[in-house]
Protein backbone atom coordinates (compact mmCIF):
# COMPACT_ATOMS: atom_id res chain seq x y z
CA UNK A 1 0.00 0.00 0.00
CA UNK A 2 2.64 2.44 1.00
CA UNK A 3 4.67 1.89 -2.67
CA UNK A 4 1.25 2.34 -4.25
CA UNK A 5 0.46 5.85 -2.64
CA UNK A 6 4.10 6.55 -3.58
CA UNK A 7 3.69 5.88 -6.57
CA UNK A 8 0.47 7.98 -7.04
CA UNK A 9 2.63 11.02 -5.01
CA UNK A 10 5.24 10.48 -7.64
CA UNK A 11 2.69 10.63 -10.70
CA UNK A 12 1.18 13.68 -8.92
CA UNK A 13 4.57 15.79 -8.56
CA UNK A 14 5.60 14.84 -12.00
CA UNK A 15 2.31 15.90 -13.79
CA UNK A 16 1.98 18.90 -11.32
CA UNK A 17 6.13 20.59 -12.14
CA UNK A 18 6.85 19.18 -15.00
CA UNK A 19 3.78 18.72 -17.51
CA UNK A 20 1.61 21.26 -16.03
CA UNK A 21 3.54 23.98 -14.93
CA UNK A 22 2.27 27.53 -15.72
CA UNK A 23 5.36 29.46 -16.91
CA UNK A 24 4.31 32.76 -14.78
CA UNK A 25 5.07 30.66 -11.58
CA UNK A 26 8.46 29.82 -12.75
CA UNK A 27 9.17 33.41 -13.75
CA UNK A 28 11.13 34.78 -10.91
CA UNK A 29 14.09 32.64 -11.72
CA UNK A 30 17.01 34.48 -13.52
CA UNK A 31 16.49 34.13 -17.00
CA UNK A 32 20.62 32.30 -17.56
CA UNK A 33 19.44 29.49 -14.87
CA UNK A 34 18.56 26.66 -15.93
CA UNK A 35 14.05 26.00 -15.77
CA UNK A 36 14.48 22.37 -16.27
CA UNK A 37 16.96 22.03 -13.15
CA UNK A 38 15.29 23.91 -11.25
CA UNK A 39 11.83 21.76 -11.67
CA UNK A 40 14.09 18.92 -11.44
CA UNK A 41 15.36 19.82 -7.99
CA UNK A 42 11.58 21.05 -6.59
CA UNK A 43 11.00 17.37 -7.65
CA UNK A 44 14.11 15.69 -6.21
CA UNK A 45 12.82 17.80 -2.35
CA UNK A 46 9.34 16.80 -3.03
CA UNK A 47 9.44 13.05 -3.20
CA UNK A 48 12.57 12.71 -0.74
CA UNK A 49 9.85 14.29 1.82
CA UNK A 50 7.03 12.95 0.96
CA UNK A 51 9.14 9.53 0.70
CA UNK A 52 10.08 10.36 4.40
CA UNK A 53 6.62 10.95 5.56
CA UNK A 54 5.80 7.30 4.14
CA UNK A 55 8.28 5.24 4.48
CA UNK A 56 9.84 7.02 7.75
CA UNK A 57 13.42 6.46 6.47
CA UNK A 58 15.57 8.77 8.62
CA UNK A 59 17.86 9.82 6.10
CA UNK A 60 15.54 11.09 3.40
CA UNK A 61 15.28 14.49 4.90
CA UNK A 62 18.53 14.81 4.50
CA UNK A 63 18.43 13.68 0.61
CA UNK A 64 15.45 16.58 0.13
CA UNK A 65 17.53 19.33 1.91
CA UNK A 66 20.19 19.59 -0.79
CA UNK A 67 17.68 19.76 -3.68
CA UNK A 68 15.75 22.29 -1.59
CA UNK A 69 18.96 24.55 -1.41
CA UNK A 70 19.43 24.81 -4.69
CA UNK A 71 16.26 25.66 -5.42
CA UNK A 72 16.63 28.64 -2.92
CA UNK A 73 19.90 29.50 -4.54
CA UNK A 74 18.22 29.72 -8.11
CA UNK A 75 15.77 32.03 -7.55
CA UNK A 76 15.77 35.39 -7.73
CA UNK A 77 12.78 37.44 -7.90
CA UNK A 78 12.51 40.67 -10.33
CA UNK A 79 13.43 43.75 -7.86
CA UNK A 80 16.53 41.77 -6.66
CA UNK A 81 18.83 44.38 -5.29
CA UNK A 82 16.38 46.25 -3.77
CA UNK A 83 15.36 42.87 -1.27
CA UNK A 84 18.73 40.76 -0.77
CA UNK A 85 19.58 41.62 2.32
CA UNK A 86 16.13 40.47 3.44
CA UNK A 87 15.56 37.65 1.41
CA UNK A 88 18.85 36.07 2.52
CA UNK A 89 17.64 36.49 6.00
CA UNK A 90 14.39 34.71 5.58
CA UNK A 91 15.81 32.08 3.25
CA UNK A 92 18.83 31.85 6.01
CA UNK A 93 15.68 31.57 9.28
CA UNK A 94 13.42 29.49 6.98
CA UNK A 95 16.28 26.50 6.10
CA UNK A 96 17.04 26.67 9.77
CA UNK A 97 13.39 26.03 10.95
CA UNK A 98 13.35 23.43 8.43
CA UNK A 99 16.05 21.54 9.56
CA UNK A 100 15.07 22.39 13.20
CA UNK A 101 11.84 20.62 12.11
CA UNK A 102 12.93 17.62 10.45
CA UNK A 103 15.63 16.65 13.15
CA UNK A 104 13.06 16.65 16.07
CA UNK A 105 12.88 13.32 16.69
CA UNK A 106 8.93 11.76 16.91
CA UNK A 107 10.19 8.29 18.83
CA UNK A 108 10.87 8.38 22.20
CA UNK A 109 14.21 5.66 21.65
CA UNK A 110 16.14 9.11 21.49
CA UNK A 111 15.92 10.33 24.62
CA UNK A 112 16.77 6.26 25.98
CA UNK A 113 19.72 6.68 23.62
CA UNK A 114 21.08 9.99 24.96
CA UNK A 115 20.69 8.73 28.64
CA UNK A 116 22.74 5.73 27.49
CA UNK A 117 25.53 7.74 25.66
CA UNK A 118 25.80 9.86 28.51
CA UNK A 119 27.18 8.85 32.04
CA UNK A 120 27.01 4.94 33.19
CA UNK A 121 23.37 4.14 32.29
CA UNK A 122 22.62 1.42 29.28
CA UNK A 123 19.07 1.48 28.65
CA UNK A 124 18.24 -1.03 26.25
CA UNK A 125 14.15 -1.59 27.42
CA UNK A 126 12.24 0.64 27.88
CA UNK A 127 11.45 -0.66 31.45
CA UNK A 128 14.81 -0.79 32.65
CA UNK A 129 18.32 0.53 32.69
CA UNK A 130 21.61 -0.93 33.93
CA UNK A 131 23.94 1.09 35.94
CA UNK A 132 27.60 0.48 35.90
CA UNK A 133 30.00 2.14 38.12
CA UNK A 134 33.71 1.46 38.66
CA UNK A 135 34.20 1.26 42.49
CA UNK A 136 38.28 0.65 43.86
CA UNK A 137 38.18 -1.71 46.78
CA UNK A 138 40.36 -1.19 49.62
CA UNK A 139 43.69 -3.06 48.46
CA UNK A 140 43.63 -0.87 45.60
CA UNK A 141 42.12 -2.78 42.46
CA UNK A 142 39.23 -1.90 40.57
CA UNK A 143 36.13 -3.49 40.40
CA UNK A 144 32.79 -3.38 38.56
CA UNK A 145 29.35 -2.92 39.52
CA UNK A 146 26.65 -3.28 37.67
CA UNK A 147 22.91 -2.58 38.74
CA UNK A 148 19.87 -3.40 36.98
CA UNK A 149 17.40 -0.20 37.84
CA UNK A 150 13.83 -0.56 36.64
CA UNK A 151 11.94 2.45 34.93
CA UNK A 152 9.40 4.11 37.42
CA UNK A 153 8.11 6.53 34.57
CA UNK A 154 9.14 7.70 31.56
CA UNK A 155 7.56 10.45 29.48
CA UNK A 156 8.16 11.73 25.70
CA UNK A 157 6.06 14.42 24.13
CA UNK A 158 7.45 15.54 20.30
CA UNK A 159 5.83 18.69 19.10
CA UNK A 160 6.49 20.60 16.03
CA UNK A 161 9.81 22.96 17.35
CA UNK A 162 10.94 20.65 20.28
CA UNK A 163 10.41 17.70 21.55
CA UNK A 164 10.84 17.35 25.59
CA UNK A 165 11.12 13.78 28.02
CA UNK A 166 11.62 12.62 31.12
CA UNK A 167 12.81 9.26 32.78
CA UNK A 168 12.39 8.07 36.43
CA UNK A 169 14.64 5.20 37.78
CA UNK A 170 14.66 3.35 40.60
CA UNK A 171 16.57 5.13 43.48
CA UNK A 172 17.55 7.70 41.10
CA UNK A 173 16.66 11.06 40.36
CA UNK A 174 14.32 11.95 37.09
CA UNK A 175 16.16 12.92 34.13
CA UNK A 176 14.41 16.24 32.22
CA UNK A 177 15.41 17.05 28.88
CA UNK A 178 14.46 18.97 25.66
CA UNK A 179 15.63 18.44 22.21
CA UNK A 180 16.11 21.36 19.37
CA UNK A 181 17.47 20.56 16.55
CA UNK A 182 18.05 17.33 17.25
CA UNK A 183 20.36 17.95 20.36
CA UNK A 184 19.21 16.94 23.83
CA UNK A 185 19.47 19.44 26.53
CA UNK A 186 18.89 18.13 30.04
CA UNK A 187 17.51 21.08 32.56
Amino acid sequence: MDIAFMVAITALFFYQIFIKANKDEWSGYHPDSFLILARYLYFGTMISLYAYFTFRIAWLPWIALYPLLGVFIGFKPEDAAAKSGKRTFILIALLLLIINMIRIPTQPDSFQDYISSKEAYQCIHSFECVKMTSVTNSDGSLETKVEVLSVEGFTYHSYVLFAKASMKLEGEEERKGYNIAGFWFEY
